[in-house]
């Protein structure tokens, strides 16, 4: 299972999502590390399964904003957004 969709098209997490952990971290030079990883529901296996989405560096926290906003859009039926 892969969500290597490329952030703001329409498709939706093939399998039910669970929880978005998400981490904005200051790194060096004023800019922020923004990393997300989603957990989803096997319900085949009945299993727990986690995805990193993205690990990206911004310099405002807006960016870092925007980077959330792109990457739950690709997780969430497109009437929720």
């Amino acid at each position: 299972m892969s969500l290597d969709t490329a952030a703001g098209t329409e498709a939706v997490a093939p399998l039910p999502l669970q929880f978005l952990d998400i981490k904005i971290t200051p790194v060096t030079g004023g800019q922020f590390s923004v990393a997300m990883m989603a957990t989803l529901l096997d319900e085949e296996r009945f299993e727990f399964v986690c995805e990193d989405l993205t690990d990206a560096r911004v310099d405002t926290i807006d960016q870092a904003l925007a980077v959330i906003r792109q990457n739950v859009a690709v997780l969430v039926p497109r009437e929720v957004v």
